[in-house]
């Protein structure tokens, strides 16, 4: 049996498939070689039934070969995603980073000496509902201090200042406030965050080198972010645009999520002999961790101190201008703020793959005009100005660095969407 239809085929270069018209000008073909009598035309006119039956199956035939150009496709780690993007990270004994929990930091009042129980549930204004993460006991005041946990994972979860009240009444439990916004939680670690850190993770097998720990690192679960600096002169210096001491001979490792224990055993199968580590804080929190090593002695191991920052969360604000036409749709505002903040959270990648926005990390830069790029795929919302800072509502700035000892977050209670005449 032959036909007309172009098939695919595997060439040097790769799978080589055919556009669907040129899919349809061989079924066509086929028809009139199987129909057409002897001296006589079958017509191919796509408004026949037989047109309709060969466009059909000229559809089938071209979505059998888009199906496997994406199976290809998914071979290739840098176009692959999904599952085939899992497997593919579990030859380098990668797994995907799940989702993680935004968090807030509150005091809640009640009758002294009573207890709170731990999943004590409160609301903030965006409808989350948020889980205490431990009992307390309220003090001498009748106050104590709480953290709330967020029910659901991922970026969206937000409370602003003083943002929260009670959802679930529970007795002696009289009144809840935060003084501080609440710290976002991450997504699900997507395509290109993946393929970055499994790109990253050939370093692992190496050790003294900051990528040999920064690949080390970035492979314990729940760690969301990192940067790492090794300052091999013989004098200190400060690093960054905090300012951040680090001494002669030394690395500095800054580290959001993730549990202590499992970053410093990362930490200390990497470091070489003599390499010293953070003694200052800066703006965040310095841990400092004992390490035993049980493998290569018999009690009693040996016992090793590794230092790292928890970066302090710094919030960040977006000033978002776009055009007042009749265009605009009502909900603008809200349809803004959630395009910016998921892509300060987790980054913007295209339909086409040609623009990607990375998300906001330690110690990177962050420039306010890539944010035009998620706001253009909303529908009538054009972008005039965008500007980015450290204060509420801000009306300049283009750009934004923080420091190694920083962790830029920015809900979108964060940001200001104006509608300006242009």
């Amino acid at each position: 049996m032959t036909t007309n239809v172009p098939l695919p085929t595997f060439s040097p270069t790769g799978l080589v498939t055919y556009d669907e018209q040129s899919i349809l000008t061989g079924v066509q073909e086929d028809w009139v070689a199987a129909f057409a009598l002897t001296g006589k035309t079958l017509s191919t006119e796509l408004t026949t039934p037989q047109g309709q039956l060969q466009q059909s199956q000229a559809y089938i035939v071209a979505a059998v070969q888009a199906q496997l150009a994406q199976l290809i496709a998914n071979v290739d780690p840098m176009t692959s995603s999904g599952i085939y993007q899992d497997a593919l990270g579990r030859i380098y004994f990668l797994t995907r980073q799940a989702a993680t929990y935004a968090t807030v930091d509150a005091t809640v009042t009640g009758t002294v000496g009573a207890s709170l129980a731990a999943g004590s549930q409160v609301i903030s204004s965006d409808g989350t509902i948020w889980a205490s993460t431990q009992t307390v006991v309220y003090g001498a005041g009748g106050t104590a201090a709480v953290t709330f946990q967020a029910t659901i994972a991922g970026s969206v979860p937000a409370a602003g200042v003083n943002d929260l009240r009670i959802y679930q009444q529970v007795p002696n439990w009289v009144a809840v406030s935060n003084s501080a916004p609440s710290v976002p939680g991450t997504d699900t670690e997507n395509r290109v965050e993946f393929e970055t850190r499994r790109a990253a993770s050939v370093q692992i097998g190496g050790v003294g080198q900051a990528a040999n720990v920064r690949a080390a690192i970035a492979n314990v679960t729940g760690v969301t972010d990192l940067y790492v600096y090794n300052n091999g002169g013989d004098t200190a210096i400060t690093y960054g645009t905090s300012n951040y001491p680090i001494p002669a001979h030394s690395i500095a490792i800054s580290v959001s999520g993730g549990a202590n224990s499992d970053i410093a055993n990362a930490i200390n199968s990497k470091l070489d002999c003599g390499c010293g580590m953070s003694t200052s804080a800066g703006l965040g929190t310095l841990e400092t961790i004992s390490v035993q090593d049980a493998v290569n002695y018999v009690a009693p191991y040996p016992t090793y101190q590794v230092r790292f920052i928890r970066p302090a969360t710094t919030q960040v604000y977006m000033t978002v201008n776009v055009a007042n036409l009749s265009t605009l749709p009502a909900n603008y505002i809200s349809q803004v703020q959630s395009a910016v903040a998921a892509a300060f959270a987790s980054g913007f990648t295209s339909t086409d793959g040609t623009i990607i926005v990375p998300r906001a990390r330690i110690g990177g830069q962050t420039i306010a005009a890539e944010f035009a790029a998620p706001i253009l795929t909303l529908a009538n919302i054009t972008p005039v100005s965008i500007f980015i800072g450290t204060t509420s509502a801000p009306s300049s700035g283009a750009s934004l660095t923080l420091g190694i000892d920083q962790q830029p977050v920015c809900p979108a209670l964060n940001i200001t969407v104006n509608a300006i005449s242009v």
